[in-house]
């Protein structure tokens, strides 16, 4: 075990230096061209290799690229730039952009009180509290916030620009999470607080916002349009299917990279600890551990700090977190490594993490690719769903026009996860493939290419703002 986590970091940090000097290519290339020239001279002494000649020509390539590697290793420890947004909650970092803020809290029926985040108008914009443009909601994905969806800069980040093309843009926190950790009778230091997963989060939590947000907004007539990142759409579907008047309710949904079956996960990290999952959740109820990841946990304080250290730390915890979400080419940017590591995780309860397990694992208990709620065992099946195995969700019950897009090299949401579920609801109007082959399920928050690959294509087919 020991030598295998060796070998992990030795490869991770070989990774990490290759994908920050792509500048030292020319220079592996000289030495393999060294290494062959030397075993042909060995074996045949052709004479137009003549030693001089390839002296001459390795030591000219090998001053070009010189400046490059010392850059390079320059680059490498170079501090990743603190950045105040890390420290900011989403309110100030919404203001300290320039645009308005509100804040609310929603009670849902079983008591929890989630806070909700509005970006009302644009930077800019007159206000005019009489007139708000047609509301959109953002839900985040697991272990995420509002601080997800505010995390980009501003050009080429989805809230702020639906806020300035004269959208009434909300935020919500799902239960659990820095922003929505309170109730009216229980306390998160009880244990009772954190029995729940998605599937609470869909029946309570979203029909309460949607609620909530349609009285506010002043046109009680009017629809809105829903955006779900993750498990922000599991928990949309669920929300459709338990409370099925509120589809009339929906104008349009558009599902990014959207948790469904997760049968054909491709994570090595979620596939290694998937077959143990019922384990590790008997151990944290027996160490009356219910909460899971929050940031400021010792050890997200820990791996922050190693990560920002310099811009070779920084790349060897991208890395690692590309075997969880899929290989990425290109399209994050490490400077918001410290912002991202000052929001991200927000924290959830166990019994979310193994929910989504569960439905990865379902493929191998022989019941097929499914969207099912939280597996109880025998006996808590009974009294629960009054059937011993869980009942799947019934998709067809969500009948709002959904929008799908995947991403290629998602590891989490996969294309035929998601095909899958575009089969099994009854009013896809498109299923959308991110338009490049290393699309990862974090670029749906933070890709740096985001407006070209799938923004302009959301604009379009989001109903007008007013």
């Amino acid at each position: 075990m020991n030598f295998r986590i060796v070998l992990f970091v030795c490869v991770t940090m070989i990774l990490a230096k290759a994908h920050l000097s792509q500048a030292v290519m020319p220079f592996d290339a000289i030495r393999t061209n060294e290494q062959r020239r030397g075993q042909l001279d060995r074996k045949l002494s052709y004479p137009w290799f003549s030693e001089r000649r390839l002296s001459r020509t390795t030591n000219s390539l090998f001053d070009k690229v010189t400046p490059h590697l010392e850059m390079v290793q320059k680059r490498d420890k170079t501090p990743v730039p603190e950045d105040p947004e890390a420290r900011m909650t989403s309110i100030e970092i919404i203001t300290g952009r320039g645009y308005p803020a509100e804040t609310y809290s929603v009670v849902t029926e079983d008591g929890y009180i989630l806070e909700l985040h509005r970006i009302p108008r644009g930077k800019g914009h007159a206000a005019d509290s009489r007139a708000h443009g047609k509301p959109i909601l953002l839900q985040h994905g697991f272990l995420g916030s509002s601080a997800d969806w505010l995390i980009s800069p501003t050009d080429r980040n989805l809230a702020f620009q639906l806020a300035d093309l004269g959208y009434d843009i909300w935020i919500s926190n799902a239960r659990g999470n820095t922003y929505s950790r309170k109730h009216q009778r229980l306390h998160p230091s009880e244990e009772a607080f954190w029995n729940f997963s998605w599937d609470e989060m869909g029946r309570y939590d979203i029909p309460a916002v949607i609620h909530f947000i349609l009285a506010r907004n002043g046109r009680p007539e009017m629809k809105l349009s829903y955006i779900g990142y993750s498990m922000g759409a599991s928990m949309f579907f669920v929300a459709m299917i338990a409370h099925p008047e509120l589809n009339s309710k929906i104008e349009v949904m558009i599902a990014l990279g959207p948790a469904s079956s997760l049968a054909n996960i491709q994570s090595p990290i979620i596939r290694a600890i998937a077959p143990f999952v019922k384990h590790i959740e008997f151990l944290f109820r027996i160490a009356r551990v219910r909460n899971f990841m929050f940031n400021d946990m010792p050890f997200n304080r820990v791996r922050a700090m190693f990560c920002r250290k310099n811009y070779l730390r920084a790349a060897m915890c991208r890395n690692v977190l590309f075997l969880l979400v899929g290989h990425d080419n290109g399209h994050f940017d490490l400077n918001l490594l410290p912002v991202i590591d000052g929001h991200l995780p927000a924290g959830t309860s166990v019994r979310t993490l193994s929910h989504f397990v569960m439905n990865h694992l379902s493929d191998k208990l022989f019941e097929g690719e499914n969207f099912s709620p939280y597996d109880y065992g025998l006996l808590g099946n009974i009294r629960r769903y009054g059937t011993p195995r869980r009942p799947p969700y019934d998709l067809s019950k969500v009948t709002v026009p959904v929008y799908l897009f995947y991403g290629a090299s998602d590891y989490l949401s996969t294309s035929k996860d998601v095909t899958w579920l575009s089969q099994r609801l009854p009013n896809v109007k498109e299923l959308i493939k991110v338009d490049d082959t290393h699309y990862n399920h974090f670029d749906f928050l933070w890709a740096k290419d985001n407006n070209r690959l799938i923004y302009n294509k959301m604009f379009s087919i989001l109903p007008p703002p007013t």
